[in-house]
């Protein structure tokens, strides 16, 4: 089940989780750089749509023309207004609500308002800055560097695929929602990638779930992920994937890549989870979800599909919600000005010494708090300091 055969060491500082320069380093070297999942296609269906949000290098539109979806630094190049302040809506051209300035899909301006009063203004002069978007399935993904790997490089091969087939055009969103959380995003990331807690924290809502069936865990340079047998009865979820032309998996399956992107993956239905850093302090939690539709487009069947998966996210939310009310007991536990020791990650919790490890490596001079025991260093290939 367990990559480590021993308990493993806390690996950031304290101030890690609330220090004003640990968080800028971790923006120039960390966060603008990734690819960041931020939408799904479904959220944008047609012409002119667009959402708008703020991310780790600013504010952000995405706008869905000629088919493809486009992504902009919501700022006009006029006076550096937001185009729009509006989260969601439909234009019929990407047009600044302030004075009227008009962009096309590369962010050239389209049209300028009593264009004779900028005179001399070069074509091309000024512009919006246009920025990386890719899709793997349904999921949009944004990048803030000019340059660096594709989606497909950063995720690797079997990830994208995995997320094109479970987040494929066949599927519905049945769940969007953003929370704004007063903890640094780290103390979330880290939330997720244990189950510790479950006997403790879910106990009403899940109990010591984690007790009754094995697991495993999954970890490589970029990620890691948790197995789980499935636990419900197939023989009712079977019969309903074969009617939908689709083979679910037998298991729960949560997956990480670092440092952004969480998917979950359970039956007919798939999510992902983005935590989307706003200070040392604040972070926004990001969650979407979908369910598969029938391949054959037959409405009763989805109807019923779509209804069983609202069903199950009932349980979802709460479990969300019981994680969300204690995350700021640990932000205030870690800010607390005197410690009684280092910290200290049960096996259990490996996937969080994984994750900071591999974050320590990111980060320019930054070394370890504690030392790494080479077996765990040697079983899941990052870098041994």
């Amino acid at each position: 089940m367990f990559v480590s055969d021993t308990h493993l060491p806390q690996l950031l500082p304290p101030r890690a989780y609330y220090d004003r320069d640990w968080y800028e380093a971790e923006v120039e070297h960390v966060l603008r750089p990734a690819w960041w999942p931020v939408a799904l296609a479904h959220e944008l269906p047609a012409e002119g749509d667009f959402v708008t949000f703020d991310h780790v290098d600013g504010p952000v539109i995405l706008r869905r023309s000629n088919g493809v979806i486009h992504g902009y630094r919501n700022v006009c190049a006029h006076r550096l207004a937001k185009l729009t302040g509006y989260p969601r809506g439909n234009c019929p051209a990407l047009r600044c609500e302030y004075h009227g300035w008009e962009y096309d899909e590369s962010g050239d301006t389209r049209r300028i308002p009593d264009a004779p009063s900028f005179r001399p203004l070069e074509k091309g002069q000024l512009g919006l800055q246009k920025l990386r978007i890719e899709q793997a399935g349904e999921i949009v993904f944004l990048s803030f560097a000019t340059h660096g790997p594709s989606v497909v490089d950063w995720l690797g091969r079997d990830t994208y695929d995995l997320l094109c087939n479970r987040f494929d055009e066949r599927s519905a969103m049945f769940f969007r929602e953003d929370i704004e959380l007063p903890v640094n995003w780290k103390i979330v990331v880290e939330n997720n990638l244990e189950e510790y807690h479950t006997g403790s924290i879910h106990a009403h809502s899940l109990g010591a779930l984690w007790e009754k069936a094995e697991g495993d865990h999954q970890l490589w340079k970029g990620g890691s992920c948790f197995v789980q047998p499935a636990w419900w009865p197939r023989s009712g979820v079977d019969r309903i994937a074969r009617s939908a032309g689709r083979n679910p998996h037998d298991k729960y399956i949560q997956s990480m890549i670092h440092p952004s992107l969480m998917s979950v993956q359970v039956e007919m239905t798939a999510g992902f989870q983005s935590v989307v850093p706003t200070g040392p302090r604040s972070c926004r939690y990001v969650l979407r979800s979908l369910v598969w539709l029938s391949r054959s487009r037959r409405p009763v069947l989805d109807f019923f599909l779509q209804r069983t998966a609202r069903h199950g996210l009932r349980q979802w939310r709460k479990v969300v919600a019981e994680d969300i009310a204690y995350l700021p007991h640990v932000q205030a536990g870690i800010e607390s000005p005197t410690q009684p020791g280092p910290g200290l990650i049960s096996r259990r919790e490996e996937r969080i010494t994984h994750f900071q490890q591999w974050l320590v490596d990111q980060l320019p001079g930054v070394e370890p708090a504690a030392e790494l025991p080479d077996q765990f260093a040697a079983a899941t290939g990052v870098d041994h300091r």
